[in-house]
């Protein structure tokens, strides 16, 4: 049992001395000590489990398998401690010795040169087995021994350690050595060996770590002390240099080491300066003088710069603070937390009418709160302190009783003294106004002075927001008709005119609370807010308001010596709460959209005019996808002699539905007109027209084309006339183009330049629907035709009205004159073919021939004359 309690004891001891030196950080003294704590740890654990097992063979091999190493960490680690230099080689020598002696002893069973075998031990509470040693062994003991001592030797001569602690160390670790090898050679007494060596390293580690600690201190204190900003200056009784560090030296203005045991004249001026700050190039030091025991007196140049330059930027901050606050164009106020007034600028004083006298000390709130508002200054204190900041637009009182708008920015300030309040008051009277005037512009037309379209906006958004459900409202949109007009004729002098009379009148007549605005250059706009209860009675008290309206407006206007009659256009929607503004100006819209179109120029907007709308645009998505899918189809209807052989055609467009039905292009072609498309649909008849032309050869002398007014308005129209023609590589003289009359009538520069361009490029041009549009045959002198179509409205009367047969009798002679074809369209039957062909007629158009047809049955009936 008593060796047992070694081994307990090594183990504690052991763990003791693993854990100090992880606590102080080994590490940075010496890697080998954490080897040494952590092996010596191993080592003992497994010694105290010896005791517990029975077969502690594996365990003993495995403790002198550590055992190789200890000899060489101990070494390392009084080398580290002595701060002798390693030599790189030397330490690859005594980590490779033992390190052959393990591969030994790993490979033992192979050659048993390190363990010849097992004896029996009662060290361990009974007859247990251990290894038994070879030579081999013995030969790691003399060289453990000749490292260790050669180990004290560098400790001892090392000029690094103190005395003292050498001999202690030395002592210490000789002792321990000693008794280790005494345990070793007694019958291998592993526990009273164990217990030595843990506790020699232990008290090893505790001496070495102490000391490594202590110089570490010292140097430490010595490197502060030297790079001290602080001057630090040691003298004796009579004034000699005893020590200095750098900053006294570079105060001084002496080299630091020339300096020890002399006496210099400053030393003097600075001991005289006990307390003082000295300014010493551009820094400041105050001056400290101390004695010990009259023999030695320090000189401590305590290094006051930042402090010196934070006191000069306080001092310069608070002189700009002040000269901010007294010159700062507004009024500036210090209050405590009270509205006592502590100071205050020039600014305030004139702001308010009162000199510094009358209001310093006092409550602020005595002076400049109108009476009617005595509990507001110390409400708005209050948020101030609990808020930190507060920025309020309010009225204030001056001495003379006049109230002026001011502007109050307040800031919490937390000082040594306590809580200020830093407000600043700006007079806003001024701006105030300006900013009346100023909403008065953007809301008022300069014009007629009536409201603008975003003031009317944001009004019939508040109605909308305030009405009650069962409220309804109206709003009257009114659109001046031809005022375009009437302002290019008499100038806009005479328009502006017109607009002030209407604004008049619409005043007049309107009740003062209506709200009417001018939004764009001819359409007014009226706001009627609760005009009923019901929609039926709200509707009527609009129509009623719409007739006043009406009668006042339609009255003449006497204008720059002039009479001139004005009429409108209407439109009214009756809401209530439950729409959006942008409803109900979009179905005001339509209404006035739609009675711009009617016959008596006022609509109510309906539910219709909304289904119409987005029937329109069905339509429209519908043509859009038609055009996609190719189901926009020509037709052809054959022109035709007089001998019923086929000479032209005229190319008509189809919708062919999925369902098989065929629209006609008056159910569509002013939809794809209004929205554009039909620039897109004309060039798809056109390829269209050009695939068949170059597929069927010289079978056709022409094909004719309806050409729209909207296409001829386009300016790239030519252009991309001529580059289909020219894909197809057909001859331009077998295009006709049909347009109507009416397009004379608009004839701007850029239709004039599309004919041109078709003309020039071979195409020909015809008049479709002659004698029923455009009065004027002037035109058959300006364009150079090549065809008429006659109307079919004057062949369908034929043979028995003889009106008839003389205006055809004269339109022929009209082509004759000017060698154009005339071809009369809507032939039906023989009796019309006939007659037509007395007068004169060679080419015809009609059902007589064949109605409109798919190409592929028109290129069936070529083919059948042709046989």
């Amino acid at each position: 049992m008593t060796y047992k309690f070694f081994a307990l004891a090594s183990l504690i001891i052991s763990v003791f001395n693993l854990v100090y030196i992880l606590d102080r950080k080994v590490i940075r003294i010496s890697k080998a000590a954490v080897s040494l704590g952590i092996s010596v740890f191993i080592m003992t654990l497994l010694e105290f489990f010896k005791f517990e097992v029975q077969n502690i063979v594996l365990f003993e091999k495995i403790q002198d398998c550590f055992f190789l190493y200890i000899p060489v960490y101990v070494f390392s680690f009084i080398i580290d401690f002595s701060m002798t230099e390693k030599r790189k080689r030397t330490m690859i020598l005594m980590y490779t010795i033992p390190t052959i002696y393990l591969i030994l002893a790993l490979t033992n069973d192979f050659h048993k040169m390190f363990w010849i075998g097992e004896v029996l031990t009662g060290l361990y509470g009974g007859q247990k087995y251990r290894p038994y040693g070879h030579i081999l062994p013995w030969t790691y003991f003399f060289f453990s021994a000749s490292l260790i001592f050669v180990a004290m030797l560098i400790l001892y001569k090392s000029k690094n350690i103190d005395k003292k602690t050498k001999i202690k160390t030395t002592l210490v670790f000789g002792v321990g050595t000693i008794g280790a090898f005494i345990s070793f050679l007694s019958n291998f007494n592993y526990p009273m060996l164990f217990f030595v060596f843990t506790l020699t390293i232990f008290l090893t580690n505790t001496t070495a770590i102490n000391f490594t600690w202590r110089r570490l201190a010292l140097k430490t204190k010595a490197a502060a002390y030297e790079l001290s900003n602080d001057g630090y200056i040691v003298i004796d009784k009579n004034q000699r240099m005893i020590d200095l560090n750098k900053t006294a030296a570079k105060f001084l203005e002496l080299d630091q080491k020339k300096a020890y045991g002399r006496r210099f004249d400053i030393l003097e001026e600075l001991l005289k300066k006990d307390g003082q700050i000295v300014d010493h190039n551009n820094e400041f030091f105050r001056v400290d003088v101390s004695s010990s025991d009259g023999e030695y007196k320090f000189i401590i140049l305590k290094n006051m710069t930042k402090e010196m330059i934070t006191e000069k930027e306080k001092v310069k901050t608070l002189n700009l603070f002040h000269a901010l606050f007294e010159n700062i164009p507004d009024g500036a106020v210090i209050l405590d937390v009270n509205g006592v007034i502590k100071k205050c600028n020039k600014q305030f004083l004139d702001m308010f009418g009162y000199t510094r006298e009358e209001v310093l000390n006092k409550d602020i709130d005595n002076f400049i709160l109108p009476y009617e508002s005595e509990t507001e200054g110390k409400k708005l204190r209050n948020m101030v302190i609990d808020q930190g900041a507060l920025r309020i637009e309010t009225i204030r009182r001056r001495k003379d009783g006049n109230l002026i708008d001011v502007r109050i920015t307040v800031t919490k300030v937390e000082t040594p003294e306590g809580i200020l309040l830093y407000a600043i008051y700006t007079d806003i009277t001024s701006e105030k106004e300006a900013i009346n005037v100023a909403r008065s512009v953007l809301q008022r037309d300069p014009l007629t002075g009536l409201y603008t379209r975003q003031y009317f906006i944001r009004k019939l958004a508040s109605t909308l927001e305030f009405s009650s459900v069962d409220d309804y409202n109206a709003i009257i949109a009114i659109d001046i008709k031809d005022f375009s007009t009437v302002n290019s004729i008499k100038g806009h002098n005479f328009g502006d005119e017109i607009l002030r009379e209407i604004a008049n009148r619409l005043r007049a007549v309107l009740r003062e609370g209506d709200t009417i605005a001018r939004p764009y250059a001819d359409e007014f706009w009226i706001l009627l807010e609760k005009v009923g209860k019901n929609y039926q009675g709200a509707k009527e008290t609009a129509s009623n308001v719409t007739a006043k309206i009406e009668n006042e407006i339609r009255k003449s206007y006497y204008i720059m010596n002039e009479i001139i009659d004005v009429r409108i256009s209407t439109g009214i929607h009756v809401f209530s709460s439950v729409d959006s503004v942008e409803d109900v100006l979009r179905k005001v819209n339509l209404a006035l959209s739609r009675a711009k179109s009617s016959r008596d120029g006022v609509v109510f907007y309906n539910a219709l005019i909304d289904n119409e709308l987005q029937e329109l645009a069905a339509k429209e998505r519908a043509l859009k996808e038609a055009l996609y899918n190719g189901d926009l189809k020509i037709f052809l209807q054959p022109i035709c002699n007089s001998y019923s052989d086929v000479v032209g055609a005229e190319a008509l467009l189809r919708w062919l539905k999925k369902d098989g039905t065929i629209v006609p292009p008056l159910d569509f072609i002013k939809v794809i007109e209004e929205n554009g498309m039909i620039i897109s649909v004309g060039e798809e008849v056109l390829r269209q027209v050009c695939e068949f032309i170059s597929e069927s050869g010289d079978s056709l002398s022409f094909v004719d084309i309806n050409v729209s007014p909207v296409q001829l308005r386009y300016p790239k129209m030519a252009e991309r006339f001529i580059e289909i023609i020219r894909a197809n590589e057909i001859q331009p003289e077998k295009i006709v183009l049909e347009i109507t009359e009416n397009i004379l009538i608009e004839m701007n520069q850029t239709v004039r330049e599309n004919i041109q361009r078709l003309l020039d490029f071979g195409c020909q041009l015809c008049i479709d629907d002659f004698g029923t549009g455009y009065s004027s045959l002037s035109y058959l002198t300006i364009l150079p035709l090549k065809k008429i179509k006659v109307d079919r409205s004057f062949v369908s009367k034929i043979p028995d009205d003889r009106y008839s047969i003389k205006l055809l009798e004269a339109i022929f002679n009209i082509a004759r004159a000017f060698n154009l074809d005339a071809i009369p369209e809507g032939v039906e039957d023989e009796k019309q073919l006939q007659v037509l062909s007395m007068i004169g007629y060679k080419y015809f158009q009609g059902y007589y021939f064949s109605k409109p047809m798919p190409i592929e049955q028109f290129v069936h009936i070529l083919l059948q004359k042709k046989r």
